[in-house]
């Protein structure tokens, strides 16, 4: 059975869909509770297909992945067993439905009239826009 996704700010990359753009975040998910052989990260936001983590040492496990804005479920496979974390919040009744959840926040939306507002460059304003700061990749962690 498949199982059925706190809050966390990373970097921005927009996915272009056929009708609307989603924004993907990169964002670091943490296993810290040990392993023998294997974790995975499994969520709602990609079928449920489980994406092979890295074994910090330590009995931690811990990949990056591009996530979209939004609230998703999402679980560990350890050792070929499916798992939800302590260390997490979680929704669902039991061992067998409960999952962890996570709020991932895509970048601010800008309104028309902030738009409007906003001078193009060149324009008479010799400020470029400013990018977004680089954040290290350890920057999202939440264990």
């Amino acid at each position: 059975m498949q199982p059925k996704s706190a809050v966390v700010h990373g970097t921005y990359e927009a996915a272009e869909e056929e009708e609307e753009e989603e924004v993907m975040v990169k964002t670091e998910f943490v296993w810290a509770d040990g392993a023998e052989h294997d974790v995975k990260l499994s969520g709602a936001w990609n079928g449920w297909m489980p994406v092979q983590m890295y074994h910090e040492g330590g009995g931690m496990w811990s990949v990056v992945t591009p996530v979209p804005a939004g609230t998703h479920e999402f679980k560990f496979v350890v050792d070929g067993e499916w798992k939800h974390s302590t260390r997490h919040p979680t929704v669902g009744d039991d061992e067998e439905t409960m999952n962890n959840v996570r709020v991932i926040r895509g970048p601010p939306k800008q309104s028309a009239q902030t738009n409007a507002a906003s001078p193009r460059p060149g324009a008479g304003d010799s400020r470029a826009p400013t990018p977004l700061p680089e954040q290290k990749s350890g920057c999202c962690t939440i264990s």
